[in-house]
């Protein structure tokens, strides 16, 4: 992957959380340390990242949830917090990010990404 590290199932690392936290600031205005203080950060909740040494530059993130649609469950995945660190864009981080991910859940019964307004553009 470019010289870069595919990690996932960091919550606990504090030092990948930290600059996955800095990251998602940066990007997005956020940080997820209370939640993960508060314990609201449960495997349910995963980051898949590139990481360049021991810096997250890039990363889709999966939140597994159950469904019940028409009366039926379903699994679902929401994909979210998509992101790249300013001076890594353009190198298709997200995108190699991106398909792990959809291969990986390739048998879920949904997946869909919750997005900006600022993705559209990306999409066409």
């Amino acid at each position: 992957m470019n010289g870069y590290t595919f990690v996932k199932g960091y919550r606990d690392n504090i030092s990948l959380r930290k600059s996955f936290n800095s990251l998602a600031s940066q990007v997005f205005g956020i940080d997820f340390e209370k939640w993960y203080e508060r314990g609201f950060w449960t495997g349910k909740y995963e980051p898949y990242s590139l990481v360049d040494g021991d810096k997250v530059i890039a990363n889709v993130s999966v939140n597994k949830i159950n469904l019940i649609i028409e009366g039926e469950r379903k699994g679902a995945v929401q994909l979210g917090t998509v992101m790249t660190h300013k001076d890594y864009r353009g190198k298709g981080l997200s995108g190699v990010l991106m398909r792990n991910v959809l291969e990986e859940f390739k048998d879920v019964d949904l997946i869909y990404l919750f997005a900006n307004s600022t993705v559209f553009g990306l999409l066409s």
